[in-house]
């Protein structure tokens, strides 16, 4: 048994061990579907986090971190050229990540709850390497995939990837907010990227009775994987998992940048403050399932730690320069701007503690026909907040 099979294998007893792989076709699929025949190079944050390094299978930790059940970080700042840069310079290069090779473990999680049958007409939002697709032609067969990838230069190297290991799903490259209409009806919906909210082309595309899993993308994070089955009058409803389910989000829905906000904010000279001590905890945002909460109810507001001499901070910022800073150290709260937004998080806390601090997957969401978004706890009668279309 080769090297690449024996890691292969481990891999798989680990993810059956940790039961996000449970059923035979997908511990057939992933037994038998090299991870490292779509990821044969990536990125390794530097041991000093200043940047990123270059890594490909034939170094020395390569393979063992390939058949690891991590996310690695394939793409920089949209630029498919830093790779080789970093290789050449021989140290780490900045950037953001832009694609990636998402966990397997997580992989396997989101494929089991797909619950796909025989016969199921597959669209996969977010091709990326290819690997997610290859398990899903490898499960259904090629002819019932579909796969979405933006970014023309991935597309075109998972394409390669695909067909040399005898894959042919259907592949476009297109802005996967907008589905593939061409190949609707779908039984099923997966994403591998988030959206700050379920696309109503994603909606439109399933037929009902069908389901679409993906990740709301919120700049605090919280991993909000959720499950909806479409129904017959144009909308969708569902559960969160109780798993966390992070995403790097749509081209068109890009990350905040947070130290942009933050430079702007202690930009400001002699700002308007209010400051008080905190009444919660300043790691309740780190939590599962309040951290999953607080991410739904504050969209647009990015977190950021920040470290001077005085200790930690935890900043919360928002687009319209309102901003909120956590002395870590002293649990004191300044607030700037229009929005008092630990006074938000607080809110959050308070109404999420009266009703006995619930875990993750006991909240829903529904989308309405027009796309408007519910959000609500236990059954969909109690909405606890909603977002417009």
């Amino acid at each position: 048994m080769s090297t690449v099979e024996q890691l292969r294998l481990a891999m798989v007893e680990q993810m059956i061990v940790a039961g996000s792989l449970r059923s035979r076709p997908w511990i057939d699929a992933f037994g038998q579907v090299p991870r490292s025949a779509f990821l044969r190079r990536f990125f390794r944050q530097s041991a000093d986090l200043s940047g990123w390094e270059a890594v490909d299978e034939r170094d020395p930790t390569g393979l063992a971190m390939i058949y690891s059940d991590v996310t690695l970080v394939t793409q920089l700042g949209n630029n498919p050229d830093l790779w080789d840069a970093a290789r050449s310079s021989g140290g780490p290069v900045p950037g953001i990540p832009t694609s990636s090779s998402t966990a397997p473990g997580l992989m396997a999680l989101m494929l089991e709850a797909l619950d796909v049958r025989d016969g199921h007409r597959v669209l996969e939002i977010g091709t990326g390497t290819g690997y997610n697709a290859a398990l899903l032609c490898h499960r259904l067969g090629s002819a019932l995939v579909t796969t979405v990838e933006f970014d023309p230069v991935v597309a075109a190297a998972a394409g390669v990837a695909l067909r040399a290991n005898g894959y042919l799903p259907t592949a476009a490259v297109a802005d996967g907010v907008a589905g593939y209409a061409e190949g609707a009806p779908y039984d099923r919906l997966i994403a591998t990227c988030s959206t700050p909210a379920i696309p109503p082309e994603w909606v439109g595309q399933v037929r009902p009775g069908g389901v679409i899993l993906t990740s709301l993308h919120r700049d605090l994070g919280g991993g909000p994987l959720v499950l909806v089955h479409v129904d017959e009058h144009g909308g969708a409803e569902g559960r969160f998992l109780p798993d966390y389910g992070g995403f790097m989000p749509v081209r068109s829905a890009g990350p905040v940048d947070g130290g942009e906000r933050l430079a702007a904010a202690l930009a400001v000279e002699e700002p308007e403050v209010s400051t008080r001590t905190t009444a919660i905890d300043p790691d309740v945002l780190d939590g599962a399932d309040f951290g999953m909460v607080a991410a739904l109810r504050l969209p647009g507001v990015a977190s950021i730690g920040f470290e001077p001499v005085t200790g930690p901070q935890r900043w919360l910022l928002a687009g319209d320069g309102s901003w909120a800073c956590l002395d870590e150290v002293t649990g004191a709260v300044s607030q700037h701007g229009t929005r008092r937004l630990w006074d938000e998080v607080e809110d959050a806390h308070r109404q999420w503690a009266q009703v006995g601090g619930p875990s993750r997957n006991r909240f829903g969401l529904t989308v309405t026909a027009s796309g408007e978004h519910l959000f609500w706890l236990d059954t969909p009668q109690e909405v606890r907040w909603t977002e417009p279309a």
